[in-house]
This record gives structure tokens, C-alpha cells and sequence, in this order.
């Protein structure tokens, strides 16, 4: 019998699918984290998609999931990377 993970939206998997975005190795990278938080099925949609448009649904997808909270503190933090990039 094939055991099932618990699939979960973390912080860590939220910020990832924005990563994915940027492919190569951010890509790789946001890959791994959203597999190692159970999120198999979404990965696979990724990699099947041939547009934005899915991605873009998974963005809203994985913000209802983890919540405004998560939300507000991951684009505080991308706002201060920002400023540091500049």
C-alpha cells in the first residue's frame, strides 16, 4: 500500500511557489521545499503547465492556505530584499 504524505502549505512552500517563477536553480530549489511539505500533486501541475496562468492560480491557492498573516510577513520580507538589491 502506497502511504499518502499530509500535504501542507507552510511559509517555507508559500514563498517557494514564487521562487518557481524565476526557474533554474530558484526553481530547483522551490521544487524540493514544496515536495518536502507534501505538495506533490501542485508541483506536478507546475511542471505540466504551459502558461502562467496556472501558476497564478496556485498563488492565490497557496495564500488562501496559509493565511493573511504568512502573507503580510512574506511580502514585508520581499520588500527589505528588495531595498537591499537596490
Amino acid at each position: 500500500m502506497h502511504e499518502r504524505r499530509n500535504q501542507m502549505w507552510t511559509s517555507k512552500s508559500y514563498d517557494a511557489v514564487f521562487d518557481w517563477s524565476r526557474g533554474g536553480a530558484e526553481r530547483a530549489r522551490a521544487r524540493a521545499i514544496m515536495l518536502e511539505d507534501g505538495l506533490d500533486d501542485v508541483v506536478a501541475r507546475l511542471d505540466k503547465a504551459d502558461n502562467l496562468a496556472v501558476w497564478n492560480r496556485i498563488t492565490y491557492e497557496a495564500a488562501k492556505a496559509v493565511g493573511p498573516d504568512v502573507v503580510e510577513e512574506s511580502a514585508k520580507q520581499a520588500e527589505i530584499e528588495l531595498e537591499r538589491s537596490t
